[in-house]
């Protein structure tokens, strides 16, 4: 009788561990556990090694405060002594002040940015800060765009004939949004080009 709930165990244990591997890679991470996100970058897997010496070295930007909040850019660079490997990139940690300090977690709203991925998501902020009245021709629009860290931009019109506002969003489980001007929003894309800049110059 043991032995058959020894058997029935690890074969539920089996077939739980390949159901969770074979998920699909185009599942929305925010409909899972936070406890089975992954890293999303390789910023985010060099800080999370285990058992080895990693060397991080950064450089603070700027820090932009918003209507609801502030948006901090960092420069950094981190390297595995024990290997040699070295991985660059950008961090953007959002903070909403009308949140309650006792309730803000250490990772609230900070967001990796791999070296590799500024540019083209440069290119894409360009495109959503010019979302106006000809982007579509219904009264109210929005365009956004998504990193692999999950840092998010936006602009958008709630009500015909308003102001285009925009917003900056991140963290997978414990989101942050920063509502921005337009100007605020162009200003947060010169920090993060800045931030590249500072890495440029010490490869």
């Amino acid at each position: 009788m043991k032995l058959t709930r020894v058997a029935i165990f690890v074969l539920l244990t089996t077939s739980v561990v390949s159901v969770l591997a074979q998920k699909p890679k185009s599942e929305s991470r925010f409909h899972r556990s936070c406890d089975l996100v992954g890293p999303l970058t390789k910023l985010e897997e060099f800080d999370a090694r285990w058992e080895t010496v990693i060397v991080r070295g950064s450089t603070h930007v700027m820090t932009l405060t918003g209507r609801n909040g502030t948006a901090r850019v960092d420069a950094i660079e981190l390297r595995d002594e024990s290997n040699g490997t070295r991985a660059a990139g950008v961090i953007v940690e959002l903070r909403d002040s009308t949140r309650q300090e006792a309730t803000r977690s250490a990772d609230e709203g900070r967001v990796f940015i791999d070296y590799e991925e500024v540019d083209p998501l440069i290119v894409a902020w360009d495109r959503v800060a010019r979302t106006d009245d000809t982007t579509t021709k219904l009264n109210n629009f929005e365009s956004h765009y998504r990193s692999r860290g999950d840092l998010e931009i936006s602009a958008f019109r709630q009500t015909p004939g308003g102001a285009v506002a925009t917003a900056v969003s991140g963290g997978v489980c414990d989101r942050v949004r920063i509502l921005l001007s337009l100007d605020e929003l162009i200003k947060l894309r010169w920090m993060i080009v800045q931030a590249k800049t500072r890495l440029d110059e010490i490869k």
